[in-house]
């Protein structure tokens, strides 16, 4: 009988830490956005299962390689103060981001570019960001999508030219 409590109670203490504990699955926001700097455009996507793991249905819009090479330049950086600031094509922009690590989701705002006529790549990328609610990723890969989630917007630390 003292054999068994003792067993027991050995067994108990061990696994005590783990039943105690709590499972945190809130993202890490600053080491997601803010750790490495600057993010550089992938490409935008569609089609997108945003729930999936492994998404193999999403297809890239954008497949002309000069446009591509246009956008793959634009940039953004978000800074732990809750700015941020970016390269578009020929021009700059400033704003400010907020994101929620429970839930995943994400506000740009009071977007601002340096040129008084923003049209073409460059309005529909300010349009992308301003209509992001949701993100994915980690520090290596960021996706922003709108509230349907079925468009997303890629990024990668990576400028596609092989220069960082």
């Amino acid at each position: 009988m003292r054999k068994t409590f003792l067993k027991y109670s050995i067994y108990l203490l061990l696994t005590l830490p783990i039943l105690l504990s709590s499972c945190n699955n809130e993202d890490d926001v600053n080491e997601i956005f803010v750790s490495r700097g600057t993010w550089y455009v992938v490409n935008y996507y569609t089609g997108v299962n945003w729930d999936s793991n492994n998404d193999r249905d999403a297809r890239p819009v954008i497949t002309n390689v000069q446009e591509l090479q246009v956008i793959q330049q634009f940039n953004i950086t978000f800074k732990d103060d809750g700015t941020l600031e970016g390269n578009m094509q020929n021009a700059t922009f400033t704003g400010y981001w907020q994101a929620n690590g429970e839930d995943r989701s994400v506000s740009i705002t009071r977007l601002k570019a340096s040129t008084n006529k923003v049209e073409g790549r460059n309005k529909e990328f300010i349009e992308t960001l301003e209509r992001a609610r949701f993100y994915q990723g980690d520090s290596g890969m960021l996706r922003l999508a709108p509230q349907e989630r079925t468009t997303c917007i890629q990024f990668t630390h990576i400028k596609q030219n092989g220069n960082n």
